[in-house]
């Protein structure tokens, strides 16, 4: 929902210094207090449960490179200044978003068809023991659309 807040929003107010720095500030907000747990969960635990498998590696490798690259685009939009913050918030949704796919396409299938049960179990109880369900974001707010 937050990709899509920011690309129908950027199109109407890319010129709105205000409305830019606001949705800079709850992108940079919604990746501190969702993200970063994310990440970190999937880095410590996802990640190395999947060292072994064939393929795995390479994903991985770049998944972590995503991390790391939508934590400097979100150091930049916690900034919040400079005439490029229109597309600081484009680059910050695309790679989020397109992050998001790799892990549904690429990701978890490879996960899901090679991971055994008794592993996948563990895995599932530790993230969910230190992030809960992905399905209830921390702060529900910043998804919900403002003018």
């Amino acid at each position: 929902m937050l990709c899509l807040r920011i690309h129908r929003g950027v199109e109407i107010n890319a010129r709105n210094e205000p409305w830019l720095r606001t949705k800079a500030e709850q992108s940079a907000q919604f990746f501190e207090g969702d993200l970063v747990a994310h990440f970190k969960a999937e880095e410590e635990i996802l990640f190395p449960a999947m060292g072994n498998l064939d393929g795995a590696q390479q994903l991985v490798d770049e998944l972590v490179i995503e991390h790391r690259r939508l934590e400097a685009l979100a150091g930049e939009l916690r900034r919040g200044g400079g005439k490029g913050l229109a597309n600081t918030l484009c680059a910050f949704a695309d790679l989020l978003e397109a992050h998001i796919r790799k892990e549904e396409r690429l990701l978890f299938p490879l996960y899901e068809t090679h991971v055994d049960a008794e592993l996948a179990t563990q895995v599932e109880q530790e993230i969910l023991r230190r992030i809960g369900s992905g399905t209830h974001p921390r702060n529900p707010e910043l998804l919900i659309p403002q003018a």
